[in-house]
């Protein structure tokens, strides 16, 4: 009961703060994990990332991702541009860089494919809510299945905070997604940690991003990169292996 009445206070003052648009309600973090290779379960990529949330907007990125951009913001007031310095201390790239903004009913990804970051609007997502019920983090939740362009994703759901939203582009269900996987479980989310939040929601940085009119589009830039990822650029031994290596991957952005 004691449980019960925190969570209503709880929404009721998440609902609250939705009223003021740009600031988030809900800071969820989840944990996502990808397998490139189905043959190779062992070989895996794995994250945290944030969703920033209230009941019109929400951003959900790698945390990563958001700290490198904002080193590569602050090394470029440090850069003299009279002197060359490849900054040898400079971190790494992370691994996972996709981004989701949602405003309203709009929700537009962006995902790595390349040098280049491309941009495009999601179609609605024809979700079928299922009967099978269970209990994850203290919540119940329900079941709920749907066909993507290329694969099946399940998600379970819990209305027990009402907000439609979830990870990466799985929203519109009647209720906060905390679990998504897809039929192989080579793609996988959940949710370790859900609080409230007053912080900003805005959009990622834009780095060497190309906006697209329709998914259908990046679906022919992401299939003409498989075929020809170096581009010529090495020689034909590395290619060869490289494609190879390419043709295993589980390329995510379904």
């Amino acid at each position: 009961m004691i449980r019960k009445i925190v969570l209503l206070i709880f929404v009721f003052s998440c609902l609250l703060y939705s009223a003021q648009k740009d600031k988030a309600s809900l800071e969820v973090v989840y944990y996502f994990k990808i397998i490139p290779d189905s043959l190779n379960r062992a070989n895996f990529t794995e994250s945290d990332m944030i969703l920033r949330c209230n009941k019109y907007k929400s951003i959900y990125f790698s945390p990563a991702m958001a700290s490198y951009y904002a080193y590569l913001k602050d090394y470029a007031q440090t850069i003299d541009p009279k002197k060359i310095d490849v900054n040898a201390n400079r971190p790494a790239i992370p691994k996972v860089r996709h981004n989701v903004w949602k405003d309203g009913e709009g929700i537009t990804t962006t995902v790595p494919l390349g040098m280049y970051f491309y941009t495009f609007k999601e179609p609605s997502l024809n979700w079928q809510l299922m009967s099978e019920t269970k209990e994850i983090q203290g919540m119940k939740c329900q079941l709920a299945k749907v066909d993507t362009e290329h694969d099946t994703f399940y998600a379970w759901y819990t209305t027990e905070i009402p907000f439609s939203d979830g990870p990466f582009r799985f929203k519109g269900l009647p209720g906060l997604i905390l679990e998504v996987y897809n039929k192989n479980k080579t793609i996988e989310f959940s949710a370790a940690s859900i609080k409230k939040s007053e912080k900003e929601i805005i959009k990622m940085e834009r780095v060497s991003t190309i906006d697209l009119q329709d998914k259908k589009d990046f679906f022919k830039a992401r299939d003409k990169w498989l075929k020809y990822p170096f581009n010529n650029i090495v020689n034909k031994d590395i290619e060869k292996r490289g494609l190879e290596e390419v043709k295993k991957l589980n390329v995510f952005l379904d």
